[in-house]
């Protein structure tokens, strides 16, 4: 797992938990009614030295969410960002084996490096069932635009 330091704002309403062995270096949860799904919103971070395009590496999510869904719709899927750092927004229907109907809206974010082999992408998810997601939606785009990569610190020499 590669960690990068961000910084980020979480909104109102979230509360920050351990990942665990999510695979993500950050996981949020909002409150939900008793049985009913939590709400939560992820950030993973990988390094990808390949070439794929950030288009590719948007349908490998899908196609990973795919191998444990019941079912999976891809609703929405727009660029966003720059040529320089460009990025995917995509908007998921899920289905779990339990048969419950989950939305995800995943954002791809592009991290230039100082070389091609060093590029990392940003996978940020928020997932929540869909009267709930719509609510959450605003507060995810939030979030999103508040994520940066934090600058060296350090003195130069």
């Amino acid at each position: 797992m590669v960690t990068l330091p961000l910084d980020f704002v979480i909104p109102d309403g979230w509360t920050a938990v351990d990942p665990g062995e999510s695979g993500a270096v950050f996981v949020a949860v909002h409150d939900a009614p008793a049985g009913e799904f939590v709400p939560n919103i992820t950030v993973s971070v990988q390094q990808r030295p390949d070439a794929k395009s950030i288009d590719d590496i948007a349908a490998e999510a899908v196609e990973r969410l795919s191998l444990t869904s019941a079912g999976l719709d891809v609703l929405s899927h727009r660029d966003v960002g720059a040529p320089a750092a460009p990025g995917v927004m995509q908007l998921l229907r899920l289905r779990t084996g339990e048969g419950t109907e989950l939305i995800q809206t995943q954002v791809h974010l592009t991290v230039p490096g100082a070389t091609p082999e060093q590029r990392l992408v940003l996978e940020l998810a928020c997932t929540a069932a869909p009267a709930t997601a719509r609510a959450l939606s605003p507060g995810f785009q939030r979030f999103v635009g508040s994520v940066h990569v934090r600058q060296h610190e350090g003195k130069t020499r």
